[in-house]
């Protein structure tokens, strides 16, 4: 028992150190918008990833040590080999999750990058210029890109994580704002209109 607690609180522990990039993109989905989640968790990131490390060191502990022979007499935990190897494929499982999550930071803006995405026959009209707030990682720009994209009339979307802005080519001679705002407000961000 104690040892699916800690797998399961080091799992927990990864979800809530990736929570500050993956939050706001599961939030949008579900159409609730970020709600200043991602932007709470996001100082407390460091802390989180200790603790899932902590936890997973534990977890590999009572996974690995040696059992002592009285443990193992026969009708006992120990003596049935199958649970303990069940048990170390799924701290593994867990381990390789809270690394994806952990480090989707990094490997999250890759994946997302900005993609040369200009239709044939489109041509840039018009670019609208808008500051981006709740931005907390570099992957929050990819998921802000792929949704702006998404909008009728966007020929290219470069979103600037350094700088919480977003540039968005349109090829409208007239474009309109509200639904470049809405696109990043569905992928769980808020936006203003920015200087030119």
């Amino acid at each position: 028992m104690k040892d699916r607690s800690v797998l399961a609180g080091s799992l927990v522990a990864g979800l809530l150190a990736s929570a500050c990039c993956i939050g706001p993109l599961v939030l949008g989905v579900l159409g609730l918008g970020s709600l200043g989640f991602a932007a709470a968790l996001a100082p407390l990131r460091p802390w989180f990833l200790g603790l899932t490390a902590v936890l997973l060191a534990i977890g590999f502990y009572f996974a690995y040590r040696p059992q002592p022979a009285e443990a193992c007499a026969p009708g006992r935990a120990c003596a049935k080999p199958a649970s303990r190897t069940r048990q170390r494929i799924a701290l593994w499982v867990v381990t390789a999750l809270a690394v994806a999550l952990a480090t989707y930071p990094g490997w999250g803006a890759r994946l997302t990058a900005s993609r040369a995405s200009s239709a044939a026959g489109q041509f840039e009209n018009a670019v609208v210029v808008l500051d981006v707030q709740g931005m907390t990682c570099t992957a929050c720009a990819g998921e802000i890109e792929r949704e702006l994209r998404q909008v009728p009339g966007v020929v290219r979307a470069d979103v600037s994580f350094e700088q919480r802005r977003a540039e968005i080519a349109l090829s409208t001679v007239r474009p309109k704002v509200q639904p470049l705002i809405a696109a990043i407000e569905k992928a769980g961000y808020r936006a203003t209109v920015g200087d030119q």
